[in-house]
């Protein structure tokens, strides 16, 4: 019985060994591996609408182009997006970092910048290029336009720390209101 225990014991123990090499450039590898975090390049869908900052700190940006004096506030982010779920109003925030209005093409075209911050506190950055169609402002038919542009993932914090991507951006804007909604599918790597 002893005997056949020990063959027993025996025979595990080489099992184990050969399943579980003892070798340490493969534990390494292992456990290399573990320690960085994969990325991953996923669909990213937002559905936003926006509110003027009306914080006097923050002033907004004077445009050049046709119209001197002629300025845009900061805004913020009010909706979803994927990998986010309900963003956090109050941390989504964007600014104008210039802009130009013209009256020959009846665009305004602008560069911003800004982040995007889930409910939980995770934040994405993003910059972008923007034209808003202000034909309608400009002839007096009407007080709506639309905005189109290419928003950039430039980096953020917690699960999005470093996270990178972009997606196209469109919707309507109201020039009563200073207000825009935007709808975009694009692609966000983190």
């Amino acid at each position: 019985m002893i005997a056949i225990a020990v063959m027993f014991l025996t025979a595990c123990n080489k099992d184990m060994n050969e399943v579980m090499p003892s070798s340490t450039g493969q534990t390494d590898v292992a456990s290399d591996s573990n320690l960085k975090k994969c990325k991953h390049t996923r669909p990213f869908s937002i559905n936003f609408y926006t509110t003027v900052d009306t914080n006097s700190a923050i002033p907004p940006t004077p445009c050049s182009g046709d119209l001197p004096g002629f300025a845009n506030a900061g805004y913020f982010l009010h909706g979803t997006a994927s990998h986010m779920g309900l963003i956090n109003v109050a941390g989504s925030r964007g600014q104008d970092v210039s802009c130009n209005l013209s009256f020959t093409t009846a665009l305004l075209t602008t560069s911003v910048a800004g982040e995007i911050t889930s409910a939980c506190g995770d934040k994405i950055f993003y910059t972008g290029n923007d034209e808003i169609n202000v034909f309608n402002l400009l002839t007096n038919s009407g007080t709506t336009g639309t905005i189109t542009g290419l928003w950039t993932i430039t980096g953020g914090t917690g699960k999005f720390a470093g996270a990178t991507g972009s997606f196209p951006i469109n919707g309507p804007v109201d020039f009563t209101t200073s207000t825009f909604s935007i709808t975009g599918v694009g692609t966000i790597t983190y």
